[in-house]
């Protein structure tokens, strides 16, 4: 079957963006602001914290 030399090939998905982000940066980006929020607001870190382990313990109880 012949090639035709007009048409591209597909690229497979990768994790950069048209934009040329990577998504490892944008990760590590992401946690690197989540930890420094924490410890500039350490109460609401805790609140939230307790209120989806409460709202995960209630849904996922054993019975």
């Amino acid at each position: 079957m012949p090639v035709n030399p007009n048409e591209t090939e597909k690229q497979p998905a990768s994790s950069t963006s048209s934009a040329g982000v990577d998504l490892h940066d944008v990760a590590e980006y992401s946690l690197l602001s989540f930890r420094e929020y924490a410890k500039s607001n350490p109460q609401t870190i805790a609140l939230w914290s307790l209120g989806i382990g409460f709202v995960l313990g209630w849904k996922l109880k054993p019975w």
